[in-house]
């Protein structure tokens, strides 16, 4: 029998542990085996699904372990199933409160230890696949339904979030605000239909451009394109926003017989954290790089001003 679930045995008792890692190896299962807190906790992952405990254990105890693994601040959901000779209502109460799941008196019975395990997996694949659900709930929920980029609430979060950040870490912080240019007119001659088209394929460009798992490009307003670039100086975010801007004037989006010419102005604007500042630099920052937008559509459009 193979299965997908990763098992952690936390045991010091070298005899207990090859034991119990020896049945889980053999019936399939993946097997990390630890014989103190501290490498426990510092092997834990998500792709560990149930966590194997006994309760004494040097240095911190079952139930401290448990606690830890239990904590906000450590990835995935483990199912623990604390092992102890203690038997009493009080310890079994104690284990629970915890945040142990499950329970075992030594010594071990194999089957039940198996039984009990299995019972466990069902609990985090349960877990897993709400935890993906709301994964993508969430994201859905701070996407933008037609371009599929960022939202403007997101926006919004992600802009103080990441200034404050660069403000703590002394990094730099790019903003990109971006205009398609005459947007009205295409709206206009072309209809929406074509419009909405032109903005999803504005939208691609910038999202293949900007940094995957650290830009955050966005929807800001109906034609407005933003992009979020962390750790980036102005000469970063020029070259970015430069980039963007060459690719949308290649666009050419079909409408009928006739190919629709597309062009983006761009205004960039960099906060830097080392500098003292107001608290409201997320919003000045945004002033900043809305100016230089205007700037680009005054200068003739089609450019980018920073």
């Amino acid at each position: 029998m193979n299965s997908e679930t990763t098992v952690m045995v936390v045991e010091d008792d070298p005899i207990s542990r090859d034991i119990v890692t020896h049945l889980l190896t053999r019936r399939g299962y993946r097997v990390v085996a630890v014989d103190e807190a501290a490498q426990a906790l510092e092997l834990i992952s998500p792709e560990i699904g149930v966590v194997v405990l006994d309760w004494m254990m040097p240095e911190l105890d079952g139930l401290e372990i448990c606690r830890r693994l239990k904590s906000d601040g450590l990835p995935g959901y483990h199912y623990v199933i604390m092992m102890t000779a203690k038997t009493e209502k009080d310890d079994i109460v104690q284990a629970l409160e915890a945040g142990a799941d499950d329970y075992m008196k030594k010594p071990v019975d194999h089957d039940e230890l198996l039984a009990r395990i299995k019972a466990g997996e069902r609990i985090v694949r349960m877990e897993r696949s709400l935890s993906d659900a709301y994964e993508v709930a969430r994201d859905e929920a701070h996407r933008d339904q037609l371009t599929g980029l960022f939202n403007r609430r997101y926006f919004d979060e992600a802009l103080a979030e990441t200034v404050r950040r660069a403000r703590r870490q002394c990094t730099s912080v790019a903003l990109l605000m971006m205009d398609l240019d005459r947007f009205k007119e295409i709206n206009d001659r072309h209809g929406h239909t074509v419009g909405d088209e032109v903005l999803r394929q504005v939208a691609k460009v910038v999202a293949q451009e900007a940094r995957a798992g650290k830009d955050m490009p966005a929807r800001y307003g109906g034609d407005e394109v933003a992009v979020i670039a962390p750790d980036t100086n102005m000469l970063g975010a020029e070259s970015l926003a430069e980039r963007i801007r060459t690719r949308v004037a290649e666009l050419r989006v079909p409408a009928g017989d006739a190919l629709v010419p597309v062009t983006f102005s761009v205004g960039v604007a960099v906060f830097d954290g080392r500098a003292p500042g107001p608290e409201g630099a997320a919003r000045t920052l945004l002033e900043a790089a809305d100016q230089r937008l205007y700037q680009a559509k005054h200068a003739g459009r089609n450019r980018v001003a920073a």
